[in-house]
């Protein structure tokens, strides 16, 4: 098994810094944490900052872009689940990079994220909140029916609100 088999990246969102459990876990020899850039300018306190420079002053953080088609493919995938509208763009970015590192595992709470994770077989670990099935989101107007697969504001139909469902997958 080569050096890059054995290491594993620990993907986070936000809440993995902001509620600590990052720090919980304590990284082994052979992991690595990485966020995506944008993720740092989201962060506002002073002691989720503090954790990251902790994390990087051990040689473990790595900041990183996805890729262009990276993203694209996450947008495309949570399209389909019906988690698009869901996501941020730090959201979307998790997911890419995890598609970007061998041996990833992302770290997050967010409903959209495990979601998104679950069609594409990637494994997530949550501090809180673990969804427990594959779920494919659908719109549905309460007065005509009408059914869309993406998020809309009102039934292009009847100009009625929609309410989203799910299908358990």
């Amino acid at each position: 098994m080569s050096e890059e088999e054995k290491q594993r990246y620990l993907i986070v969102d936000s809440t993995a810094i902001i509620h600590h459990f990052i720090l919980e876990s304590k990284l082994k020899e052979d992991e690595f944490l990485v966020i995506p850039e944008m993720l740092v300018k989201e962060l506002k306190s002073f002691e989720s900052k503090s954790i990251l420079t902790l994390i990087e002053t051990e040689g473990k953080l790595i900041e990183a872009s996805p890729s262009s088609e990276s993203l694209e493919k996450i947008k495309e995938i949570s399209k389909k689940t019906g988690d698009f509208a869901a996501l941020s763009k730090v959201d979307i970015q998790v997911l890419a990079l995890a598609l970007e590192f061998p041996n990833s595992i992302i770290y997050s709470d967010d409903n959209a994220i495990q979601n998104v994770s679950a069609f594409m077989n990637i494994e997530v670990i949550s501090q809180h909140f673990k969804i427990k099935s594959k779920r494919e989101y659908y719109w549905k107007c309460g007065v005509c029916g009408t059914k869309f697969s993406t998020k809309v504001e009102a039934c292009v139909e009847c100009g009625s609100p929609v309410k989203r469902y799910f299908i358990r997958k």
